[in-house]
């Protein structure tokens, strides 16, 4: 057969790359988006390797009685200023990045003065339409005790993130401009009056212009609606004032999310008991839990109803292994879903808090920080992935992040709970968890979230120099969590950055 004339084998070489082109599209567009698919993916078969043991009897909320750690758990403060309700919608302003063109055709992207994570100053990107971009193993809680503002984001320039967030979703800096930046839901209560409290309730009508207007995030979902109990006193207009000169009868309380689910959303004293008797927890906690389904079923529905390419993850929860308020949950999930008029209700993933020493794990004092991972803290996460995760059609197969990881414990604590040094919270602690997640054993986890930069007990900050305006030096513990390679899976060891 002859030849093609020069001409026409010239001609066909644009028509030739179009198709390439347009077939490298449609399979993007064909492909699943979304977190849960990409790291579902990266974790491979590995159901040849599990090992075999009962699944856990779930258990009971317990009670916090130790009153140095009810005040570190009820101390905690996320965030620059939380959301408040507002009277009229105005548009968030948006901060775009400065795109040029290139003689080549290839898009120059110079990102807004705030910080932008995981890109250099100036990035090469080519863009197909539709497909989310996984970010990264590494994350950071960027908390702030209440009352105060960050002056800027620019402080987390310093740690070479795959993702973060700051328990919110204001866009007072920006946020959605961050490629790694994940908003979340801290506990939206729709009530007319704001309650009293340290948690005011946002707008309805706020969150959905916020999703409209940044599409394709993963929204997480409440913040420890399962809060364990813990000592407290009377608080105005939550119970019965005490007579003026009177000693205040002690109270146990839930609170985080926990609070506002049970008191202001319904407007009872269900989370308040006197502390002599304790009450019946194992008749409280299915009710805790239902509420809290039915107010993930309605944020679940407005988030996906604004954006269909959203993903929600619930919920936050303090407890990282089986109890009945999480069984309850998922049981009432499934109930809305097939009979409660939320015909479309799921979980796209699960974000838990892991801690050792305060009964968020069962990794209390019998080990010290040096080895309390490899003892203790490894075989509850493999335990929690086997036993609770995967049984459930729930959650089955959904990608599991730890929103809240480190040493919660501080000030002195007494001879029972540890008082660790950085370097030892870095050794015990932060290294053996990178390790983990780039092992076999990592399992459905795909991202960890230290807690904090610069707020909670001091030997636990990844920065100091605060309250603001700003922290201004990394801490033995930033100084490593700067140092891991943000991509998934994480190297085992340090890789230097600049």
């Amino acid at each position: 057969m002859a030849p093609n004339p020069p001409g026409e084998a010239r001609s066909a070489w644009p028509l030739l790359a179009l198709a390439l082109v347009s077939g490298l599209i449609t399979m993007a567009l064909s492909a699943p988006n979304g977190d849960a698919t990409r790291e579902a993916g990266a974790a491979g078969d590995m159901s040849r390797l599990l090992f075999n043991s009962p699944i856990q009897t779930p258990r009971p909320i317990g009670v916090i009685t130790d009153e140095a750690l009810a005040r570190v758990l009820g101390e905690r403060r996320y965030a620059y200023p939380k959301p408040t309700r507002i009277g009229t919608l105005t548009s968030t302003p948006q901060r775009t990045a400065t795109v040029t063109r290139t003689p080549d055709g290839i898009r120059t992207i110079t990102p807004p003065s705030a910080v932008i994570l995981s890109l250099p100053q100036t990035t090469h990107l080519t863009y197909l339409p539709h497909v989310n971009v996984f970010y990264g193993w590494k994350g950071v809680g960027n908390a702030l005790d209440e009352g105060y503002a960050w002056p800027n984001t620019s402080h987390l320039n310093n740690f070479n993130l795959g993702w973060w967030y700051d328990w919110g979703y204001n866009n007072d800096y920006g946020e959605y401009d961050h490629l790694g930046f994940v908003p979340m839901v801290w506990c939206l209560i729709p009530t007319e009056t704001p309650p009293p409290g340290p948690h005011t309730p946002t707008d309805e009508e706020y969150l959905i212009q916020q999703v409209q207007q940044n599409p394709g995030h993963v929204w997480l979902l409440f913040n420890e609606p399962d809060h364990p109990l813990v000592p407290t006193t009377p608080i105005p207009d939550r119970t019965n004032t005490p007579t003026p000169g009177s000693t205040p009868t002690p109270y146990l309380s839930f609170l985080q999310c926990a609070r506002d689910i049970c008191d202001d959303l319904y407007a009872t004293p269900g989370c308040w008991w006197p502390i002599t008797p304790i009450p019946d927890l194992s008749t409280v906690t299915p009710t805790m839990a239902q509420r809290a389904a039915r107010e993930y079923a309605r944020l679940y529905t407005l988030i996906k109803q604004a954006d269909p390419t959203a993903r929600v993850f619930c919920c936050g929860q303090y407890y990282a292994r089986n109890t009945n308020w999480w069984q309850q949950f998922l049981a009432h999930i499934q109930y809305l879903r097939e009979d409660g008029g939320y015909p479309s209700l799921a979980l796209d993933g699960v974000h838990i808090h892991v801690y050792p020493y305060t009964g968020s794990t069962t990794c209390d004092n019998s080990s010290p920080v040096s080895v309390v991972f490899h003892d203790c803290l490894e075989s509850n996460l493999i335990a929690y992935w086997k036993d609770v995760h995967q049984p459930s059609p729930e959650t089955e197969g959904k990608p599991l992040w730890i929103t809240e990881y480190g040493f919660l414990y501080g000030g002195t604590l007494g001879t029972t709970t540890p008082t660790p040094s950085m370097d030892e919270i870095r050794t015990g602690l932060m290294q053996p968890m990178v390790g983990f997640l780039s092992s076999i054993d990592r399992k459905g986890y795909y991202r960890v979230s230290w807690f904090s930069v610069a707020n909670g007990a001091i030997r636990t900050r990844l920065m100091t120099n605060t309250p603001p305006p700003i922290p201004t030096a990394l801490t033995i513990l930033g100084t490593e969590w700067a140092g891991y390679d943000p991509v998934y899976p994480p190297t085992s060891t340090v890789t230097p950055t600049p």
